[in-house]
């Protein structure tokens, strides 16, 4: 059965809504999302009282939040206050006059809480195992340790970037002395965390608008060619380099930077300043970067409550089949190409030599080779591709990401090139791509009917003479489906220096076990 819900966040800097369409544990989409800058603790300082405009701005924020819940007809609401709240005198009757306004039950969350919950979405968005997750914010910065894939000791700091320049730098061009004290104030506050130290295995992953913000002004710098930050590596010397520039240009000079939110040029410095920090005090080479955070995390509470913890037993898996899911495809059919790409992929392991995480990255276009049949069948290997570069598959890389859509834009016409994906791949990955494009579209012509007719694939290879014989197993007359893929055998043939040839083959009703 389907649902909706809707969750907001109440930062220290921004608010945002997202409202989500779900089937739980099955699939989801985000279908709305609102987003509205409040500054609720601007002007707090060390008084720790919410100012009246700052009140003002939030509580119009919520009432507009309410009016579009009503609107959609989202009935299942989740708000959520943070760290300003938290730390504010007068943050209880703020959050009754919220209640008053919306009818709202507000949640407000201690900082250990928001820790954990954008600590779910980030593993729940890279796949993280080992290592640990920070929560910049606007007010405050948590550290939680992953051991497992599960969040475990966690940290609430005072070292929001809001915050930060409230105290230390203003929000103009910053004087080295402010810059100084902000530091001590920074190693102050990181040295008691011992347990906060890389060691081998792990990773750090980093969420909240300042480390998007870096990651997408490195990209635009770079000239990178996804727009989008999961699983980003923002290297250690990157963030340092713009920690050490930022605080030196005035407001306007930052609002110039290409890839910076606009509303985010006074306080940008501060983050930047407090990652550097932080990345000097664990010792970890870079970030990674999770696209997702608290609201997230909140979600997959509700989303996985059927489950001992919610996140994911296996994320690239799931997030392949969500989006598959979410754009309805033929489930038989791309089941079958993909059974008969990996059979290729297997028996061919001699010729093309390459690495065992490639017939992963075939397995994933398999499914998704497909989905953009949603738009328009003539062109839906286009779409194809540009649905899965501009979703992303949580738990892959931008590069995983980019070869794996234009695995699904070459499976159907054309001669595989990596076009301005290039930058992406390894020479590797140029080697690979029209292998594995060669595959999947042979495995799709023998399955041209969408019948399973060619129940299996049984390779006769012959390196020292130069040339593969491929006998499609059929289990009835599949005379169009050989015709087809033999004349589309040319890419796989150059692919591997043989010369191919389709031959009909009797299905003998074979067991066969595949693994993903």
């Amino acid at each position: 059965m389907i649902q909706r819900i809707a969750i907001i966040d109440l930062g220290s800097n921004t608010t945002r809504l997202v409202v989500y369409e779900y089937e739980p544990g099955y699939r989801f989409h985000l279908t709305d999302e609102v987003r509205e800058v409040v500054r609720l603790r601007e002007g707090m300082g060390n008084g720790m009282v919410l100012r009246a405009a700052a009140v003002n701005r939030a509580t119009q924020a919520m009432r507009m939040f309410a009016s579009f819940c009503r609107s959609q007809g989202v009935d299942d609401v989740i708000m959520t206050a943070t760290s300003a709240v938290r730390d504010a005198q007068n943050g209880a009757s703020f959050l009754a006059r919220i209640r008053a306004e919306t009818g709202w039950e507000p949640r407000l969350l201690s900082g250990e809480q928001e820790g954990y919950y954008g600590a779910l979405g980030a593993v729940n968005a890279t796949g993280l195992r080992e290592g640990y997750v920070i929560d910049l914010g606007g007010g405050s910065a948590q550290i939680v340790e992953i051991r497992g894939g599960l969040p475990g000791r966690a940290v609430s700091l005072p070292l929001g970037a809001l915050r930060l320049s409230d105290l230390f730098l203003g929000f103009e061009e910053s004087k080295p002395s402010a810059v100084t004290r902000l530091n001590h104030f920074l190693q102050e506050h990181l040295e008691p965390i011992e347990w906060f130290r890389t060691r081998p295995g792990d990773r750090l992953v980093a969420l909240g608008g300042t480390v998007r913000n870096l990651a997408r002004i490195e990209q635009a710098s770079l000239g990178f060619p996804l727009d989008m930050v999961n699983g980003y590596e923002l290297a250690a010397g990157s963030v340092q380099e713009m920690a050490g520039r930022f605080w030196r240009m005035s407001q306007k000079e930052r609002g110039k930077l290409s890839g910076l939110d606009p509303d985010r040029a006074d306080i940008i410095q501060s983050g930047a300043l407090a990652y550097a920090a932080l990345l000097d005090h664990s010792g970890f080479d870079s970030i990674t970067i999770s696209q997702q955070g608290l609201r997230e995390g909140i979600f997959y509470e509700r989303f996985l409550a059927g489950q001992p913890h919610p996140v994911f037993a296996n994320l690239r898996e799931f997030s392949v089949l969500n989006l598959a899911r979410n754009f309805e495809y033929n489930v038989v059919h791309s089941e079958h190409v993909t059974r008969l790409s990996l059979r290729l992929f297997d028996q061919l392991q001699a010729a093309h030599g390459l690495d065992p995480i490639y017939r992963e990255l075939l397995w994933a276009a398999g499914i998704l080779h497909d989905i953009g049949n949603h738009i328009d069948y003539y062109y839906h290997h286009h779409h194809s591709a540009y649905i899965i570069s501009s979703s992303g598959l949580p738990g892959y890389t931008p590069r995983e990401v980019g070869l794996v859509a234009l695995l699904t834009r070459y499976h159907r016409k054309g001669s595989p090139k990596a076009g301005e994906l290039e930058p992406l791949l390894s020479e590797e990955d140029q080697t690979a791509l029209p292998v594995l494009s060669g595959m999947l579209r042979l495995a799709e012509f023998l399955e041209r009917g969408r019948s399973q007719v060619v129940r299996d694939v049984r390779c006769h290879l012959d390196q020292a003479n130069g040339w593969l014989q491929i006998e499609a197993m059929a289990d009835g007359d599949a005379s169009m489906e050989i015709w087809d893929a033999s004349r589309n055998a040319d890419i796989l043939s150059r692919a591997l220096g043989l010369d191919v040839e389709l031959v009909a083959g009797v299905w003998l009703d074979d067991t066969i076990e595949l693994s993903v």
